[in-house]
């Protein structure tokens, strides 16, 4: 391995219209966000997140209604189950027994 430090940006040579040359930089993100989160960490950590989506915040709300609606679907679903479940046994047992079904 060389002795070289990883760049924080990525520098690009070019001509301008006017024939100089010029020289743009593009910074590093993910290298920029690791030194803060670890320089800053009480303002740019990850632990920040969840000081920040809480209940009345609109993204926690929006995904604590489809969770909500996705438990009332299978509950839904799983009393159809049940009561159709019910249904077939109390059938086979009036077949067993020579009951009609209308009385």
């Amino acid at each position: 391995m060389s002795g070289t430090r990883p760049q924080a940006a990525e520098a690009k040579l070019g001509i301008s219209p006017t024939g100089r040359a010029t020289q743009t930089y593009k910074p590093d993100n993910a290298l920029l966000r690791f030194l803060l989160q670890h320089r800053l960490p009480q303002r740019y950590g990850i632990q920040n997140l969840g000081h920040t989506i809480r209940s009345g915040h609109p993204v926690y709300e929006s995904i604590r209604r489809e969770v909500l609606e996705e438990e009332r679907r299978k509950d839904a679903v799983s009393e159809q189950e049940v009561l159709d479940s019910l249904e077939k046994k109390l059938s086979l047992i009036r077949e067993r027994r020579g009951i009609a079904e209308g009385s």
